[in-house]
């Protein structure tokens, strides 16, 4: 079996807040087959979560879409380069790549961003598209902007939904389920 889709938390994260148990439901609810794993907040770093996404890597491939929110999109993106899996789609919400100004975050997030030019990652997927809002509290939208550009993505900003999480009202992400729904 392979995956139709697999989701990737941010930071300190899991997959089990924000919108993506909504969106786990209602893809499966319509015969995808999607993962969702949990990845290490305790010692989060780049090689560990690329060891819990490497027990699937038999189980991803050329139909299989990775979303990601936040500091996923940069696990992605830097996975694809190194391990040069041709995937599908890639749907990113509050992208970044790279250190965003709040030392928590940098200094946990630093080994994710291993790549000078991320724009490699294009040879392994189909199209991307990035989704953030305008008013983002963690990711500078210039920072959103620049990956969007790297990937040659489409963008779509939201107004107002700030980090696209719980906490800015996002337990439903219907903008993401959308641009999925276009692409068959």
């Amino acid at each position: 079996m392979m995956y139709d889709y697999v989701i990737i938390h941010g930071s300190y994260g899991h997959p089990f807040e924000n919108w993506e148990p909504w969106l786990f439901n209602v893809l499966t609810s319509e015969g995808k087959q999607v993962l969702a794993p949990q990845f290490p907040c305790i010692d989060q770093n780049y090689e560990n979560w690329k060891r819990v996404l490497d027990a699937y890597k038999p189980f991803i491939g050329e139909k299989t879409s990775f979303i990601g929110h936040s500091l996923g999109p940069a696990f992605i993106v830097d996975y694809l380069i190194d391990e040069k899996i041709k995937i599908n789609n890639l749907y990113l919400a509050a992208p970044f790549y790279g250190f965003i100004g709040i030392e928590n975050f940098d200094n946990v997030n630093q080994s994710f961003f291993k790549h000078s030019d991320i724009s490699k990652a294009g040879e392994f997927f189909n199209k991307a598209i990035c989704l953030y809002s305008d008013n983002d509290p963690y990711v500078p939208i210039e920072m959103s902007k620049e990956i969007s550009k790297l990937l040659n993505a489409k963008q779509v900003i939201i107004p107002n939904k700030g980090h696209l999480n719980a906490g800015a009202g996002m337990i439903e992400f219907k903008e993401l389920k959308k641009e999925i729904e276009k692409d068959g």
